[in-house]
């Protein structure tokens, strides 16, 4: 699947339903019923996004609610010409990151996310055995990327933002946003080149 395919910008929105810049004008107007509007729309994605960086489902639990807890107390103040995913994205991402720092958790990636672009030639002799030594090493080799890489990597592989999107979550240039993103690919491809003739076409 595509990146740009993962993601909508209107979350979880359905036809005919409010517009974010509408649930946030709603909110700021006294409408109560507007926010937990937008934590319906919502809370999947960040729940998601605070799992794979996490890797803990309870804590990623007690992160995706203090994000909504942090945009409750701030949605008042919220520039309506912003994105609101972007907006809780980089509450989101913050957080996580405060937690991976605090913790010094190991965060790791599903071998299919990763494999397509680490494309390589050949097949192991047992495909069983090679599938979940690529997987250990995928997972020891993501853990060892700096926070800020593997959060520019999840949001972009995973949560199919474009580094444009990326840039404004996080608060950063999009050339920071692109540095970040290519020295996490090359550390990854440095870390599994031992593995390379195991992966083709994303597929072991």
């Amino acid at each position: 699947m595509d990146a740009t395919d993962r993601r909508s910008d209107a979350g979880d929105k359905v036809i005919g339903e409010d517009s974010d810049q509408a649930l946030v004008r709603r909110f700021k107007a006294g409408d109560e019923g507007a926010f937990n509007e937008l934590v319906r729309r919502y809370q999947g994605r960040v729940y998601g996004l605070a799992c794979r960086m996490v890797r803990n489902p309870e804590d990623a639990e007690d992160i995706s609610q203090e994000v909504f807890v942090k945009a409750y107390q701030a949605l008042r103040r919220f520039r309506e010409d912003s994105a609101v995913y972007t907006w809780l994205y980089r509450i989101a991402s913050n957080l996580c990151i405060n937690y991976l720092r605090r913790k010094k958790l190991r965060e790791s990636l599903s071998y299919e996310t990763i494999a397509g672009w680490l494309a390589g030639r050949g097949a192991g002799p047992d495909r069983e055995m090679a599938r979940g030594a690529v997987g250990t090493a995928v997972e020891e080799a993501v853990a060892k990327l700096p926070p800020r890489q593997r959060t520019v990597f999840i949001l972009r592989q995973y949560e199919g933002l474009s580094h444009d999107e990326i840039a404004a979550a996080l608060k950063r240039s999009v050339g920071a946003v692109k540095a970040n993103y290519f020295h996490a690919v090359k550390r990854l491809q440095k870390e599994l080149d031992g593995y390379q003739g195991f992966i083709e076409d994303g597929r072991l």
